[in-house]
Order: C-alpha cells, then structure tokens, then sequence
C-alpha cells in the first residue's frame, strides 16, 4: 500500500507544479507524467489491496 501512497502524493504535487507554476508544453509535460503516475498508482493500490485480502482470507 505505501507505494501508492506514495505515487498518489507525486502524481498531486506533480499536477500542482504544472498546472499552477508552468503553462504551455512545460505544464503538459507535468500533466503527462501525473497521468501515468495515477495509473501506476492505482494499479499499485489494487495489488496490495489483493495481497492483504488474501492473506487475511487464509488465516
């Protein structure tokens, strides 16, 4: 879970970075590593959210 975590604080701190401070081709930059972070994050979340359901399932 701490991977997404932590993935989602710099996918949000990324956005905000480009979208407040840079316009223009700089801010899509930004806005383009934000997007494939909140995708690793969300894929990051559902993998730890698995593993910790099957191993409470199995106890």
């Amino acid at each position: 879970m701490l991977p997404g975590i932590v993935l989602t604080v710099a996918a949000v701190i990324l956005f905000y970075i480009g979208f407040v401070n840079f316009r223009g081709l700089e801010g899509a930059a930004f806005g383009i590593i934000d997007f494939i972070l909140t995708i690793f994050s969300i894929i990051s979340f559902s993998i730890g959210k698995k593993d910790t359901t099957n191993q409470q399932s199995g106890i």
